[in-house]
Order: C-alpha cells, then structure tokens, then sequence
C-alpha cells in the first residue's frame, strides 16, 4: 500500500486458486483424522472415485477458462478425498509394513527438542532393507542434533500404542524409534546448510553472552534455548511467540519493514523486491531449510506482496499455490499448529491489513506508514488466528496489540543487524566478538520489552477452548468482514477492540456462587489441586505443564489465589510456578518450614523461582499442626514433623482438610492432600487423622506401588479416590495394586487423565463429584 492513499480499499475477488487451495485445506483438516483404521481397499476406492470426479469438473473450467465458484470449491473437495486416501493408505503401509532393523540411518526433519521425558524429534528412518518409514524419534540426550542432520543408530522402531495411534496418525508419522545408547549412534553426514547454520549457532553461543538464546532464536531459528530460559513462555504471555517461531506473521514483519526501510531511501520496487528474497532466501539458509521455515517463507513473500506492491491478486493466487502445493504434498499438515499459523495470517493479512490500514489515513504519512501497516498487519493476521492460537496456548494475550506495536521494529532491528553480523562473523571468525556485541546491543531492547511487559500483572488471561471452535470463529469473522467489508474510521476499530475486550472481560468473570469445592486439575503427569470456598481459593502444586495448568484455571474461573503451597520441590508438582503469575495473582506461598533451610538443588531451585515472582504475602514455612484457613475449610499440616529425605517425596507437605458448613467448628466433611507421600508416611501420620479416616483422599505419589497397602487403605478408608497421573505416561502410574486396593474397600477411584478436571463438591450432607469426562456421582 502506497502511502499517498488513504481511501477504502476495493474488496478483492477470491482467485479460483484461492478457492480451491481453501477448500483442499478445510476438507483435508475434517478428513485426515476420520480415515485412520479405514481398510486400505476402501482408501484406493474412494482415491480412484476422487479422482475421476475431480477431472470430470477440471475438464469443462479449462476449456472454457473460467470456473464457477461451487466449482471450483467441488474441486477442492474432491482433491482432498483423493489425496488424502492416497496418503492414508501409504502411511498404514508404512506403519503395517513390519519394518524391523538393529541399525537404522536417520535423517532429522527438525532439530531435536526436549519434551517430558526426553528429547525427541521427526524424522525420516531407514532400515537396512532399504525401507523408509516417517517415524519420531527418541533420544537419550539432544546429541547436538539439528534439522538435516544424519545419523546412523542402534535403535528398536515400535508401532503406536492404541491410545497413541490417534495423535501419531494426525502427525503423519508411522511410529517411533527409540536410541537406547548414545554410544550407538554416530553422526554420518550433515549438509552446507546444516554445517553453515550449526556453525552460526555455535558462533552466536560463544560470543552472544546473556542474548545468546534470543539471537539463535530470531536468526537461526533454533528455540531450544530459550525454551529452557522460560523466555519463550514471555513471548507467548505478551502475543509475540510468532517473533520467536518459523511462522508467516514472523517474516511478514521483518519484510515490512524492510521494505519500508527501502522505499524511506526511495530504491524502486525491483530492488525493494529483490533486497526481500535475498532476505527471506538467506534466513532460509541459516534455518537450514526446513519445510515449516519453506512455507514461511513463500507465504510471507506472498503475503507482502499486497502490502509492497499493491498487487493483491497476486497475493491470494501465490497463496492459493502454496496451500495447494503444501496440502497436497502432505495432508496431515492441514492440521499441523505451524501450517495452520502461517496459513492463516498470511490470509488475514493479505485479505484485510489493507482494510485496516485505511482506518490509519488521517496520520502523517511516515507515522501511517510505519505504524499504521504495522498495526493493521498485527490485527489482520490476529483477526484470522488468535482464537486458535488461544485455544493452542491456552491464553489470551492481553497486551498483543500493544506487544506487537512496540515490538516489530525492535524486532526487525534485532533481526537484520543479528543476520548480518552473524554472517560476516562466519565468514570473518576473527571478528565475531566484535559483531556478536553488536548484535547482542541490537536485540536488547526487543528482550528488555518483553521482560517488562510479560512481568506486569494479568498480561494475559487463561482460557479453555476447543481448537475446533476456535478455529469456526476465525472462519465466522473472516467470512462475515468479507461480505460486509465496511468502512473502517479510527472509532469503529477501537469500538471493535472495545467490544473483544468486553466479551472477554465477560467470559472471564468469576463463576457467581461457586460451590465449596476440592479440585483436582488436569495437569498432566503431575499434581494439582484447587481448594475454593466463599471466594477464597488455595492451591495445591502446580504440576509441570503450563498450558494444561492455565487451561484448568480458566475451566474453573479462576484469577485470584490467596495462596500456592508446593507440597515438595519435584518438578512435576511445582515446574508450572512461574506460570502462575500470568494468568492469576498470587498472595502467598506456603511450603513445609524445613524446605526454608533444605540444601537441596530443587528445593533451592523452588526458593529462587519464588524469589523472582516477589509474592506480597511472601513465602511462608508451615510446621506440623499448624492450620491455614480457606473459607470454610481448615487445612492442618499432619506431615512432615521434619526433613528426612532431603525435600523428596516423603518429606512432602501433607494436609487434613476439614469442611465446616454449619460453622460450628466441627467439620462434616474430611479429605487428606498428601502430595507424594505413600504408605510408609500415611502410617505415621495416621494418629493425626480422624479415628473414623477421611471422605476424600488425593492418593499420594500417582498411585504408585507404594502408595497404599491393605493396612492403609483401610485406616483411611476414604470413599471417593483422586489420582493426579498423566495420559501414557513412561511410570505405569497409577499401579494396579493402588487401584484394586481402592476397589476393594468400596472406594469410588477418578484419575485425571480418564476424568480431566474432578470437582468434589461439598455440603452439609452430600459430596457431590463431577468428574469433566464421566458422569457425577452423589455421596
């Protein structure tokens, strides 16, 4: 968009191309999932039938050199089924075929990253009969190993689980092979873009100091770093993970500016262009060259197009290749969280950034330019993915706008100044302590930005949506501003903002008369429990897995807690602390008196992460006996007396909560949290439960072997079980001795991963328990 305009731009025309790119995409993302287990028969028939459906409504559009829209949408449809059922039937040949090797050569299809339990990536495998097969592949540590990277490995393939083949067939993968040893695997060749970008790497590792994370991170594309930093979480609590991910918002915001850049020293299109592809071909050599960073890559070029050139058709025919292109080459992409970022704000952008930018036309021409693009680019590609990204991340990002605003030309500085330094600093080693200064200078503001904002309180809100809505609603708003296409003034569209705001404001507010309630949150392999009444509410751990923690708040509405108390410094019951703190303020943190002076690495680890969140109620140390109070419940410490397994799992904070509903002191209703405590400490701290035991018990340690005996179960005798386990998780949790033992004293027994989010509500004469994905039970 030039500057000199400010009038409504026209509505564009949706190319054929588009047309049919779009709904190849949208039918391929309903029809991957359903045509797993599909016999291969019924795949080639259905490919066969596609296909001839397709030529027969290809053949009259070519003739006659133009399409009809319901065409050109069948079009779409019919190549989805077809390319879809041809894929379908290659992977369950793939993951049937019996693939079996002691050795097998490897090549990386993204760097390796670390996961829950281990580092792991996608990969392309062969075995020594020469059969390929796309698999994930498990690591016993990162080995240094990159995109492109190959190797050859002793390593066993296994085919998924059935309660993994779901999530392995969404990804296109036909199972996993595991590296025991890392003896056994040597590195066996690594291509000049994989050796350049590993050296870029290292480079910026030596020289980068304290921007080290962030540098690899926006030139090379390798998060890793920063995702052990925590700064990645900054970036998505203040909307700017795609800075800081291989996406099309990401390369669109550099080029924008760039060429803006460009056009301030009046170089020509052709230049403006040919300085954008040098650009976006060189980020694509220092990120190795992957197929996310390809898409990235061709869809922000595509995207800019309009922005640059004013040539929108353009635009949306380039975008329609790439989504015909990339979908048909490998349908379960239509699925994947990267693809459908990319996809979509690039749509947005080209779509609507020029809307937008109209309602920017009173300013100056340099502050329009510059900011008002910048603006109506965030908004256009946010209109088009933030309900999925919230869905995706489990938040809404309340400083997005604003985030992105200040952020992008800081962004773009960090990034042109970092690529080149880094480049001249592999050609040039002698120079690189030098340039890696500068580039360090150069993205400490875009750091220093993100800090400060991810650090202010309620940056961002919890939210629990299913991807599916979210995605019908971006549909819903692209479509509608489609055919209204009004005309945008600077008050409508802070009235728009307004409005969102609200909606949200409203959807966020508290639950109006919540019922006194024990929780136990999905969080995982891990543990997590909420303690509300009479709008107090505790909680109790954190687990580890941020996005499923934030996720269950939102479920439970929940923006305050009076207090946190970490039951032990395990990182499955307290990984996700530091989280809490954007989405729900914190008054206090509770731990057991000993944790104050324990000399242990992860209860030293906890203190200093408390440290950093400054709590106003500060960090406070319960002793045996001592009692906090939740409204109506009373939660006494029964366990630890003190230290005896260095803050380990028998040292964890146990507590007796007492519900008292008539208020007369004496509790109607009992249940024992005791973290990971098993059988051996439940014995001793026995004396301290009511003779009669307890009505609800948080089984310790996820149900592990040694969580119960017959003698404990009996003196606790509770009649409603918790277990906080993950979905097939590597522990066996939770045992089966656990759970027959429950079984046998009458015990009703919810684990989470079965049940998602249990909520025990509370009464004067019932418990009534309502597990998220079974039916609720009154006692």
């Amino acid at each position: 968009m030039r500057g000199r305009e400010c009038a409504q731009p026209p509505r564009p025309s949706l190319p054929p191309l588009l047309v049919t790119g779009l709904a190849l995409w949208a039918a391929t993302a309903l029809l991957w999932p359903c045509l797993r287990g599909v016999p291969r028969g019924a795949l080639v028939i259905g490919a066969a039938a596609a296909l001839a459906g397709a030529a027969l409504v290809a053949v009259p559009s070519l003739v006659r050199r133009r399409s009809a829209m319901g065409r050109t949408v069948l079009l779409g449809l019919l190549a989805a089924l077809a390319l879809s059922c041809l894929w379908a039937c290659v992977l369950q040949q793939q993951t049937d075929g019996n693939p079996h090797s002691d050795t097998w050569e490897v090549v990386l299809e993204e760097d390796a990253r670390r996961g829950e339990f281990g580092w792991r990536a996608r990969a392309r495998a062969t075995d020594e009969q020469g059969r390929t097969v796309p698999v994930r592949v498990n690591l016993p540590e990162s080995m240094g190993l990159l995109q492109g990277d190959e190797f050859k490995a002793e390593a066993s393939f296994k085919r998924p689980t059935e309660q993994a083949a779901e999530f392995y067939w969404n990804d296109g993968l036909a199972g996993s092979l595991t590296v025991s040893d890392r003896e056994g695997a040597a590195l066996v060749g690594r291509s000049a873009l994989s050796a350049l970008r590993q050296r870029a790497i290292e480079t910026i590792a030596a020289h980068g100091d304290g921007r080290a994370g962030l540098l690899q991170a926006l030139v090379c594309g390798y998060r890793a770093p920063i995702e052990d930093e925590g700064l990645y979480d900054q970036f998505k609590t203040v909307g700017l993970a795609h800075l800081v991910a291989v996406s099309g918002a990401h390369l669109s915001i550099v080029v924008l500016f760039v060429g803006f850049g460009l056009r301030v020293l009046r170089a020509g299109r052709r230049t403006t262009t040919l300085a954008i592809s040098l650009f976006l071909l060189g980020y694509m050599a220092f990120t190795g060259m992957p197929v996310s960073v390809l898409r990235a890559a061709l869809m922000a070029f595509s995207g800019l197009l309009s922005l640059c050139t004013d040539r929108r058709n353009s635009s949306l025919n380039a975008l329609g290749g790439c989504l015909v292109t990339f979908v048909g080459l490998d349908p379960p992409c239509a699925i994947s969280a990267s693809f459908v970022l990319s996809a979509g704000s690039t749509l947005g952008i080209v779509l609507f950034a020029p809307l937008i930018a109209a309602a920017f036309g009173g300013a100056g021409s340099c502050a329009r330019r510059l900011f008002g693009d910048a603006a109506a680019l965030t908004m256009a590609a946010a209109l088009a993915t933030q309900p999925y990204a919230a869905a995706l991340f489990a938040q809404v990002p309340l400083l997005s706008l604003a985030a992105n605003l200040i952020a992008a030309p800081l962004f773009t500085l960090a990034c042109v100044v970092g690529f080149g330094a880094v480049l001249v600093a592999c050609v040039l080693p002698g120079a690189a302590p030098h340039l890696m200064a500068l580039a360090t200078l150069a993205s400490a503001p875009l750091s220093l930005v993100v800090e400060n904002l991810a650090a202010l309180p309620a940056s961002c809100w919890p939210v629990d949506a299913p991807v599916g809505l979210a995605v019908a609603i971006s549909v819903v708003a692209c479509a509608a501003l489609w055919l209204w296409w009004p005309r945008i003034s600077g008050k409508r569209l802070a009235a728009a903002v307004a409005a969102v705001a609200l909606a949200l404001a409203i959807a966020r507010a508290p639950l109006g008369g919540a019922d006194d309630a024990i929780v136990m949150l999905d969080v995982g392999q891990g543990d997590s429990f909420l303690v509300r009444s009479q709008g107090a509410a505790l909680l109790v751990d954190t687990g580890n897995q941020e996005a499923m923690l934030k996720t269950a708040l939102a479920r439970e509405r929940v923006s305050r807690l009076d207090a946190v108390a970490i039951t032990h410094g395990d990182d499955d019951h307290c990984g996700a602390l530091k989280a809490l703190g954007d989405v729900a303020a914190v008054d206090t943190l509770l731990v057991a008196e000993d944790l104050l002076r324990c000399p242990c690495a992860s209860c030293g680890e906890l203190l200093s992460d408390a440290e950093g969140e400054g709590y106003p109620g500060g960090v406070a140390g319960l002793a045996l006996g001592d009692t906090v109070r939740c409204g109506r419940f009373r939660l006494t410490v029964v366990w630890p007396g003190r230290f005896a397994d260095e803050g380990g799992n028998a040292d964890s904070l146990s507590f007796l909560c007492s519900w008292d509903g008539d208020g007369d002191g004496e509790g109607e209703w009992t249940a024992l949290l005791c973290g990971d405590a098993e059988a051996e400490q439940l014995v001793k701290m026995a004396e301290r439960l009511p003779a009669e035991g307890v009505d609800v018990l948080k089984v310790g340690h996820h149900g592990s072997k040694k969580s119960l005996d017959a003698s404990v179960a009996d003196r606790v005798s509770p009649s409603v079980a918790l277990i906080g386990v993950g979905e097939h998780n590597r522990y066996g949790h939770p045992s089966q001795e656990a759970l027959d033992l429950l079984a046998s004293i009458g015990c009703a027994t919810y684990c989470s991963d079965e049940a998602g989010n249990v909520v025990v509500a509370f009464s004067e004469d019932t418990l009534t328990v309502s597990p998220e994905r079974q039916e609720c039970e009154t006692r």
